[in-house]
């Protein structure tokens, strides 16, 4: 009975670190652009849980982040709900065989999630003609802005995993 508690706590604790990241994203960043861009705080996020809770539990939290994310309204949402148990899965998979869950690898796995997701969303954009190709040089400083967030969120789901282990 007790596990299942602390599973319970566990989860319901990164539910409320993510609503947290959304609010700041879309509440306290939603309008201000820092050198022409937004920042984008859920990749990391999602990157930093699937990190502490391995792959099938990361693809399951990215899914359902992502559909939340969606039905939110963001920008590109089919792209979050497709993108984020893609990268949830990798990321869980690649600290569960291969990687320790250090500060280095929470930066590598954030930035590829974030690379991933910011040059998926530009190509979708492209295609369907809201934005250029010169546009492209925005990318690197939307990821460079957005990784600022990786060391408190990888802390805080260390520490959310940490009182459900």
């Amino acid at each position: 009975m007790r596990q299942t508690y602390k599973n319970i706590l566990m989860w319901a604790l990164y539910a409320a670190l993510f609503l947290l990241v959304i609010v700041l994203q879309t509440v306290v960043f939603g309008h201000a652009r820092f050198f022409g861009v937004k920042l984008s705080l859920v990749p990391v996020c999602i990157a930093c849980i699937a990190m502490h809770t391995g792959s099938e539990n990361g693809a399951l939290f990215g899914l359902i982040a992502g559909a939340f994310w969606m039905l939110a309204g963001a920008d590109g949402g089919v792209l979050y709900i497709l993108l984020l148990p893609v990268c949830g899965a990798v990321v869980g998979y690649l600290c569960d065989r291969y990687l320790n869950r250090t500060l280095l690898s929470a930066f590598l796995m954030c930035l590829m999630t974030l690379c991933v997701m910011q040059l998926a969303l530009f190509a979708f954009r492209v295609f369907l003609g809201t934005t250029s190709f010169a546009g492209i040089l925005s990318v690197p400083v939307q990821i460079g802005l957005s990784m600022i967030a990786w060391p408190f969120l990888y802390l805080a789901a260390r520490i959310v995993r940490k009182a459900g282990a």
